[in-house]
């Protein structure tokens, strides 16, 4: 009887260690199971094509580097104009600027972008432009200011529209930067499909020194469509960069991203699947 007793007493006992064994390895794999979910993150398309904008826009707002290549641009700008003061002009000398990315710094927008998981579109966009709240690049400031003060004619041709110019104006004049008349913004019009005519229209009464942009239809008659294409005009162009042409970074937008697209209007998943596609990478 006693040994049946101690019999019956070790199997409880086995029993007991059973179950509790398995409670543990249960709850450790519940434990593991929940910290795998944690670490996923589920994103709509929409969101994932505005997150990937993170590291190009961070760059842009907190990498020294960013600034130092305006500082850069602009300090060749300054040289470049010294030397052409210098030599006499039957017409007024004149410089073209793009605005956004080149002049003005909207990386508060793409920021808020990425964070709100949307995209630009016109409305956020005139909503950002309308407080007039963007500020310099580095560099731009000074040399522009520099540019004024020797009589140097000083033409914002951008693709803003033409009811963006009163919170423009605002906002380059509230930020030191010099505007010399309504006129000398040259904002996009109904049906004008680039900048060439504009940049033509400066050249009518002003000696054309020196254009500046982030985007390569800045200074001519670009392909928005055609990598291919693109990279042929500027293999004929590559002398006028740091004389006539002065360009500054943007990896965050611009015609080098539509080329990609070959120019076709993709929604937020046909984006994305397109700029994967489109990375070189090397076989193992």
């Amino acid at each position: 009887m006693k040994q049946k007793v101690i019999v019956s007493l070790a199997s409880g006992f086995l029993s007991v260690m059973l179950l509790a064994a398995c409670s543990n390895e249960k709850s450790a794999s519940t434990s593991s199971s929940s910290k795998e979910a944690s670490d996923k993150v589920t994103l709509t398309y929409d969101q994932l094509r505005a997150r990937e904008n993170t590291m190009s826009t961070l760059w842009e707002q907190n990498a020294a580097e960013a600034k130092a290549l305006y500082l850069q641009g602009y300090n060749v700008a300054r040289h470049r104009l010294e030397q052409l003061l210098t030599q006499p002009s039957d017409k007024p000398y004149a410089i073209v600027l793009d605005l956004d990315e080149t002049v003005l710094d909207n990386s508060p927008y793409d920021a808020k972008n990425v964070k709100d998981g949307t995209a630009f579109n016109p409305k956020n966009w005139d909503a950002w432009v309308q407080k007039a709240a963007a500020k310099p690049v580095a560099g731009a400031k000074d040399f522009l200011q520099y540019a004024d003060e020797h009589g140097v004619q000083i033409y914002y041709i951008s693709d803003r529209s033409k009811d963006q110019v009163e919170a423009t104006m605002k906002n380059l004049k509230q930020e030191g930067l010099p505007v010399q008349g309504e006129d000398h913004l040259m904002f996009k019009e109904k049906d004008m499909k680039s900048k060439e005519g504009r940049r033509k229209k400066v050249q009518e009464n002003n000696n054309l020194v020196m254009l500046f942009g982030d985007n390569l239809v800045d200074f001519a008659d670009f392909s928005k469509t055609s990598e291919t294409d693109r990279n042929k005009m500027l293999e004929e162009l590559q002398g006028e960069f740091g004389e006539k042409f002065i360009i500054f970074p943007n990896p965050i937008y611009g015609s080098w991203e539509t080329s990609v697209y070959q120019g076709k209007k993709l929604d937020a998943k046909q984006q994305v699947e397109e700029r994967e596609k489109a990375l070189k990478t090397y076989d193992k």
